[in-house]
């Protein structure tokens, strides 16, 4: 495998700066020796929680961090969504479980750089950093699809909320909110100051906008579409 000292793009001029992020002894002892064996990498830094993490990213400024997602406390995904919104120009690469890839997608809209199992080897994870800090990205090509299927479902999610937002009016989503805590038609016309009647007919155009055919077919169907929040509002 080639140093990345000897990658193009000026590395050689000093070590790359890698922050080991993870609890488990072993697994932070993998990295931390496969960092040693490339003398173009330099640890300069190991925390074991995500606010060790992001206060040592800001002592030691890494280039690259290595982060376990599965962290006590604040997980990964945050430290990483921290991170970037601080403007945190360090890559990031994700260590994770294989019961953690249903993380991917999250990951990659945090703006992650790479994504590696705990089994990835010494030169698998040199390889990532490498890879990551010349501007490329690390991620399967599995990993890739399913990202796009999720990015797919998620904006179709968008544009049928939407759609449905636009038929809904105030008023019915005033009854739909209200229903959603609980509350009977009854108490519904109470707390609008409007007939129970009136009540019903406004829910049974509110089902058929939402293509449902009962109250919590409704209130489930108006959360998925981002369109109540489930929350009980402050009396």
């Amino acid at each position: 495998m080639t140093p990345i000292a000897q990658i193009g793009g000026g590395l050689d001029q000093r070590p790359i700066r890698v922050l080991i992020v993870e609890d488990h002894p072993a697994l932070r002892g993998v990295v931390r020796s496969a960092c040693e064996s490339d003398p173009a990498l330099a640890v300069v830094g190991e925390a074991i929680t995500g606010h060790a993490a992001l206060d040592m990213c800001e002592t030691t400024d890494p280039d690259v961090v290595v982060l376990d997602l599965g962290l006590p406390g604040m997980g990964g995904t945050e430290v990483a969504r921290r991170l970037r919104q601080a403007g945190s120009r360090a890559k990031i690469l994700i260590i994770a479980g294989p019961t953690e890839d249903d993380r991917v997608f999250e990951c990659m809209r945090i703006g992650v750089d790479g994504y590696l199992g705990k089994s990835a080897g010494t030169e698998q994870i040199t390889g990532a950093i490498a890879t990551i800090t010349r501007g490329g990205r690390v991620f399967t090509p599995e990993q890739e699809a399913r990202a796009r299927d999720q990015l797919g479902a998620m904006a179709r999610r968008a544009r049928e909320a939407s759609r449905v937002a636009a038929l809904i009016t105030t008023r019915e989503r005033e009854i739909l909110e209200l229903i959603s805590f609980g509350l009977t038609m009854k108490q519904v016309a109470t707390r609008l100051g409007i007939s129970p009647r009136t009540v019903e007919t406004h829910i049974a155009k509110l089902y058929r906008k939402l293509g449902v055919g009962s109250r919590v077919q409704a209130i489930a169907r108006a959360a998925s579409l981002g369109l109540i929040d489930l929350e009980e509002p402050e009396r």
